[in-house]
């Protein structure tokens, strides 16, 4: 009984984001253009928002000492939090309803409602319908409604991250950079962001484990290309290593016998940890429908992150094997931040650096060819 969730849906009518929008963009149009004129004269009635709100209704019967083992509240599992327990309720009809009749539609989620959710507290008596097939509340008495305010980022209407300030703009420009090469360790980065933007503004935690194991296959093969450069293999020589399906094997070998450390799959340790709650985690959700929770995503992106550090730990501890490398992905500032910026690094950027050809360009074509040489099946 104390599981029990009804759901009443209604439909309604009110502004849609797209007109506050549209009204905004004129907003601005008028700054720009010096202009007093408002927008009451915009005709924007085709773009009136229509709306499904769901009243849902259970129990609450949280414990705090249950809710105080779970860092957000989000993760509180259902039967122990009434609006978790609601959310869940309404993303199962939603995906059977979805399923039924192949509606387009979002699977509701808790990062995907609010920020803020009005609710009411009131005595109920839990009874059973004349025909005793279903279940519903009657309302004895209502307390004063209220607001709860979400644990979450997704507020459509406010900038998702900080503002440029001055210092930031050489760290852009050289992100450009590598954009425009192509540079394979910028995509790394790119789907690491959206991994973690999938999971606080959209909470699409299924989408937000493929891309964090996206960004962490990305980064593993990207860096094992740059490496194998910089050691002088030919491209054909090593091409075979990075067939498709191999990437468990090419992490236990390859990279043990490159930048030493512990890569094992097994056991404990950032590699393990990503392998299983990660790599895993990826295959059960792509070949198996798996629908992770959001403690299941938060864990895989964090898993991703820790591997990315250990892989730029390893990389900065082989600095003298691996010069140009390091320069490139971890410059200056990530030696530094290691306690690793030594005399033979500053003299290998100020000696050895400007008078070799452009590292970022010799590395690319260096992959392009063995991607080619894999492809051709040489």
């Amino acid at each position: 009984m104390q599981q029990f969730v009804n759901l009443s849906f209604m439909q309604s009518d009110g502004m849609s984001r797209q007109q506050g929008a549209l009204y905004a963009t004129f907003e601005s149009l008028n700054r720009v253009a010096e202009d007093s004129q408002t927008n009451d004269a915009v005709d924007a009635s085709d773009l009136t928002g229509q709306y499904t709100t769901v009243v849902a209704t259970t129990l609450d019967d949280r414990i705090p000492e249950t809710e105080s083992q779970w860092i957000c509240p989000q993760d509180v599992p259902a039967e122990h939090d009434p609006f978790n327990r609601c959310v869940e309720e309404i993303a199962k009809f939603t995906r059977s309803y979805r399923a039924a009749l192949e509606a387009p539609c979002l699977v509701p989620t808790y990062e995907k409602i609010g920020p803020l959710i009005p609710y009411q507290m009131g005595d109920f008596i839990p009874m059973k319908s004349e025909n005793e097939g279903e279940m519903r509340f009657k309302v004895s008495d209502w307390g004063e409604p209220g607001v709860m305010m979400l644990d979450h980022a997704n507020m459509s209407d406010f900038p998702a991250g900080n503002e440029i300030k001055p210092e930031h703009y050489g760290r852009v420009n050289y992100y450009m950079n590598m954009l425009n090469q192509g540079n394979p360790l910028f995509l790394w980065r790119e789907r690491f962001v959206e991994a973690r933007t999938a999971l606080q503004r959209e909470g699409k935690y299924g989408t937000a484990v493929t891309l964090s194991n996206t960004a962490s296959e990305v980064l593993l093969d990207s860096l094992l290309a740059i490496l194998y450069w910089e050691s002088g293999k030919k491209p054909e020589e090593v091409a075979e290593f990075f067939t498709e399906g191999r990437l468990a094997r090419r992490v236990k070998s390859n990279f043990s016998e490159l930048l030493g450390g512990n890569w094992s799959l097994d056991g404990s340790g950032p590699v393990a940890n990503w392998f299983h709650k990660c790599y895993r985690l990826r295959h059960r959700v792509v070949h198996g429908g798996y629908s992770p929770t959001r403690l299941e995503a938060q864990t895989a992106i964090d898993a991703t992150h820790s591997l990315s550090v250990y892989c730029w730990d390893r990389l900065a501890a082989k600095k003298k094997k691996f010069p140009r490398t390091v320069l490139m992905v971890l410059a200056e500032e990530g030696l530094r931040k290691r306690g690793k910026w030594c005399h033979f690094m500053r003299s290998f950027m100020r000696d050895v650096a400007p008078v070799e050809p452009s590292w970022q360009d010799a590395s690319l074509a260096w992959r392009n060819d063995m991607y080619d040489a894999l492809l051709s099946g040489d």
